[in-house]
């Protein structure tokens, strides 16, 4: 199944949730199921927009 297309907003949120995942890593926080489950969650949101359009 091909990945559907980001909108810059989406990318932002990505980047800005894997920025606070950094800052965690550098914290000595390795575990971190909860970002995992944000970007998940951005991407499963444009899974459904982009099934909406067709």
């Amino acid at each position: 199944m091909r990945e559907p297309r980001l909108t810059a907003w989406e990318k932002l949120r990505i980047v800005a949730i894997e920025a606070q995942g950094v800052k965690r890593a550098a914290a000595g926080i390795e575990h971190q199921p909860d970002i995992d489950r944000r970007i998940n969650r951005i991407r499963e949101q444009a899974r459904k927009r982009a099934n909406g359009k067709q």
